[in-house]
């Protein structure tokens, strides 16, 4: 189980976490409305195949690194201060000539991928753009893990603000001041300024923060290189796996079908991923925790967590299927309705999204990154084939299909890695991971999800006003049932006002 000591930060960090996640994703759901409403969905589309083009190429340059840096740093901390320069300086390096190299083949590449993959020479110069982005945002993010490994997780929220904010603020400026055919343009070069006073922001406050790392002198201390190098190299497969499998159906639904129905596929799923990312707030913040949890006591902590991120992840996955079309509605404007349909299907990987991102900070904390790289690698070849063969058969109905195919790919694929990942937690770790946790809320979301829809079909209209209503009462509703049944008992209430 967690000490006291450990609670205490768990829960300090996971309100500081909290706060992050609520500027980060409302800050991104509002920029991605001003995009998307700014860009219409042919615009937004093209948007979405440069960005998840630019994503894939951004994760060879972390292979992994950012993890290890932090997996390595909490360990300096809590175990040897002296290893933390070392580790440091080695992996620093690693980043640098990974970052370089990866930015110039992304420029080279830009002109054939433009012309003949995607056939749309409008992608060319946001493409070329995007290499530089691409060098500026892996440092940006390197450093950014450093605040994780020394648990000071306000100094993220801080930096969060700063952010959403000068993304919101300069998409403003690009679209006021502007020509339209250069607003794609603009937007990835406000990205990489934005990234480089992030940069100065984080490297600024760690010298204050942690002197240590930056100093040149050599204090004696030897790292394994060949164990580092192992856990990166598993991570590198995983990463890699990984951002194939969050980007693969955009990218696939880019070669197949028109810009506009990329700009509707990522118009759903950036509305999912904002409540993912409310719902997931707390996990960032585990593998400095699950580093020093000892192996007894690791399935009770896991469990434990798993169970209160359930408590609000299930009703989210009802609030979104019973409401869903009234949010890209109001998000979004009416010329966005076809994304209604995938985003039913994608709204039910929050419920496998909770499970996979906790047992995968375990599995880091644990230097045993092999087993859920194994997983992602397999799922994403799944979900490769899956894409190709459903939006290839579905096209024959309809163009729309086709891009809820590529939903329908994502959600089985991810059920396909949950599977995998929870099997290795027992073959290797015996931890068995219990799903006893998702029944109650199971049981009170759907009574909730009943009283919502009965709710709507009293209106003839869902405006502002009803929704926050509407909204109101589904949640009374919910957390009434679950202390009703017992799925939210006294302790949970004492922890949940701690965190307040």
């Amino acid at each position: 189980m967690l000490s006291e000591d450990e609670k205490r930060s768990f829960v300090k960090n996971s309100a500081w976490q909290f706060l992050s996640s609520i500027v980060n994703r409302i800050g991104a759901l509002i920029f991605v409305i001003i995009l998307a409403r700014f860009l219409q969905p042919e615009g937004y589309g093209i948007y979405s195949i440069v960005l998840s083009t630019a994503m894939i190429f951004y994760t060879f340059a972390d292979l992994g690194i950012n993890s290890a840096l932090v997996r390595y740093l909490s360990y300096s901390i809590s175990k040897n201060k002296k290893a933390m320069s070392a580790y440091y300086r080695y992996l620093f390096k690693m980043k640098f000539y990974l970052s370089l190299g990866i930015s110039l083949i992304f420029l080279i590449l830009a002109y054939p991928l433009a012309t003949y993959v995607f056939k749309n020479n409008a992608l060319l110069i946001p493409f070329l753009v995007s290499a530089g982005y691409i060098f500026i945002l892996s440092f940006e993010g390197f450093y950014t893990q450093i605040f994780y490994s020394l648990e000071r997780v306000e100094y993220i929220g801080l930096k969060e603000i700063i952010s959403q904010f000068l993304r919101i603020s300069f998409a403003l400026v690009i679209f006021y001041l502007v020509a339209y055919s250069y607003y794609i343009v603009g937007i990835f070069i406000s990205f990489s300024l934005i990234s480089i006073i992030l940069l100065v922001f984080s490297l600024y406050y760690l010298k204050k923060l942690i002197p240590e790392i930056f100093e040149k002198k050599e204090n004696g201390f030897l790292i394994d290189r060949h164990k580092i190098l192992r856990f990166v190299g598993w991570l590198t497969i995983a990463s890699i796996s990984g951002v194939f499998y969050a980007y693969v159906d955009s990218i696939m639904l880019g070669i197949f079908l028109k810009p506009e129905f990329v700009g509707y596929y990522r118009a759903a799923f950036s509305l999912v991923n904002s409540v993912v990312a409310f719902v997931l707030a707390p996990v960032s913040i585990l593998l400095p925790i699950f580093t020093k949890i000892e192996k007894k006591g690791m399935e009770n902590s896991v469990n434990m967590i798993i169970k209160y991120i359930l408590i609000f992840g299930v009703p989210a996955v009802f609030g979104l299927v019973v409401l869903g079309k009234y949010f890209i509605r109001l998000f979004y404007g009416y010329s966005y309705l076809p994304a209604s349909i995938p985003l039913y299907f994608l709204s039910f990987s929050i419920l496998f999204s909770v499970y996979t991102a906790v047992l995968l900070q375990m599995f880091s904390a644990r230097e045993k990154p092999q087993f859920f790289a194994m997983a992602i690698v397999v799922t994403s070849t799944i979900n490769i084939v899956l894409n190709y063969i459903l939006i290839k058969s579905l096209m024959k109905i309809s163009e729309i299909w086709a891009m809820n195919g590529a939903a329908i790919a994502s959600l089985v694929s991810l059920g396909i890695y949950l599977g995998s990942v929870v099997y290795f937690s027992k073959k290797e770790f015996k931890i068995k991971v219990s799903f006893k946790p998702m029944i109650k809320p199971l049981i009170a979301s759907i009574m909730m999800a009943g009283i919502v829809f009965y709710l709507v079909s009293l209106f003839k209209d869902i405006t502002i006003l009803s929704g926050i209503v509407i909204i109101f009462v589904g949640v009374v509703v919910y957390f009434l049932i679950m202390i009703a049944i017992g799925g939210v008992k006294k302790e949970d209430l004492i922890l949940l006002k701690k965190i307040v």
